[in-house]
């Protein structure tokens, strides 16, 4: 397990907090703590028990995947010699297509909190190319943010078709490029509960919150992702397109959708921390978006002739159309005095699609068609102590 010192700074920051908050005169990171930690006061308390903050420490265990695919598809002018020695400019479509795609990956990670607020670290193992995620989040009954830093590294699939078949210059080829490609994106999601009376959208993923009886809520959702795809200029697939090799993107959705947890059971503690407490709660989340804000960028290398190093040479900026993605979200939890297990599974797909430009061997091209995806599901496991 590499990197562990993020999650001893925020220990550190969390202990500082609660020293804060145990003076009398509360200071401002007093005020802070008691902003993110405290029981709510709106919450019915006969709709969802709120034992008070704690320290929380979980090993989690997860499935994943990830891929991001790519397709272009434009045209390259040749010059042919006519009747009469004429010069004639013909086009050559040619489509392109690439993807990083993940295997199903394990992977394995700590996590540590205090209340509402948590932080993990989960790195795979015996996994072919690397895949790392490092998490921020804070869930509370009507609001959850997390933050996410991904970062997977593979090599890239990709199939190029030169011409038409029916033309003396058709071809096709395909491989896998040489060097690993790699993805980079921190994506943030927040989640907004309208119902902030009986419903607790953290109780199935948490065990922080405990809902004691079914209730559902329309909620309002964003996601923020900020990504980087690239692979290595030197490839021949770069090549194809005029030396990219990099692009990255910058997306903004928002949307609204349904959340509901089921509570098959449910008993209350009768003793102190927690002892008696059993609880069993499932939530099914789905929450459709609208892309709003959508730009891609695609960055060009050149080789330097002198240092045959490859440098960058310009940048074509993309504003994607509008598109419908979503955010799917199942939960269950079972909890046992101060322990909570929980299983959940999580589908993210957002797409990107517009018109692009690329410079090949002098010729400036503005009508490049552009779209991709990037996808990821989950399923996670967690297991919990307060303390």
């Amino acid at each position: 397990m590499r990197h562990p010192r993020p999650i001893f700074s925020f220990l550190i920051f969390l202990t500082l907090l609660g020293n804060a908050a145990a003076q009398t005169q509360k200071g401002f990171l007093g005020r802070t703590l008691d902003k993110f930690t405290s029981t709510s006061r709106e919450l019915d308390p006969d709709a969802v028990y709120q034992p008070a903050p704690r320290w929380t420490f979980a090993l989690t265990g997860d499935l994943r995947q990830a891929e991001v695919s790519q397709k272009q598809e434009f045209a390259l002018p040749y010059a042919i010699l006519g009747p009469d020695d004429e010069m004639i400019i013909s086009w050559t479509p040619i489509y392109l297509s690439s993807i990083l795609k993940g295997k199903t990956n394990k992977a394995i990670g700590l996590q540590a909190g205090y209340g509402n607020l948590s932080i993990a670290l989960s790195k795979t193992f015996r996994a072919e190319g690397t895949e790392r995620v490092f998490s921020f989040d804070y869930l509370s009954a009507g609001h959850a943010v997390q933050v996410q830093f991904f970062n997977l590294s593979n090599p890239v699939n990709y199939h190029m078709t030169y011409s038409q078949e029916d033309d003396w210059a058709y071809r096709e080829e395909e491989g896998i490029t040489e060097n690993p490609g790699n993805m980079r994106a921190l994506i943030v999601d927040a989640i907004y509960a309208f119902n902030r009376r009986s419903f607790a959208y953290s109780a199935a993923y948490k065990g922080n919150l405990f809902q004691k009886h079914s209730a559902g809520s329309w909620m309002f959702g964003s996601k923020l992702i900020l990504g980087e795809y690239s692979i290595d200029p030197s490839e021949e697939m770069s090549g194809w397109t005029g030396g990219q090799a990099r692009q990255t993107s910058a997306q903004l959705s928002f949307g609204g959708g349904y959340s509901y947890n089921l509570v098959p059971y449910h008993r209350q503690p009768y003793a102190e921390r927690d002892k008696g407490l059993r609880n069993v709660t499932i939530n099914l989340t789905f929450i459709p978006m609208v892309t709003l804000f959508n730009q891609f960028t695609s960055t060009t290398y050149q080789q330097n002739d002198d240092s045959n190093l490859f440098e960058e040479v310009d940048k074509s900026v993309m504003n994607g159309k509008l598109l419908i993605n979503y955010v799917a979200r199942f939960g269950i939890s079972y909890s046992v005095n101060l322990f909570t297990f929980n299983l959940s599974a999580s589908k993210d797909d957002f797409s990107y699609k517009g018109t692009s430009g690329l410079t090949f061997e002098g010729y400036k091209s503005n009508d490049v068609k552009t779209s991709g995806n990037f996808s990821r599901w989950m399923i996670a496991f967690r297991l919990g102590k307060r303390f």
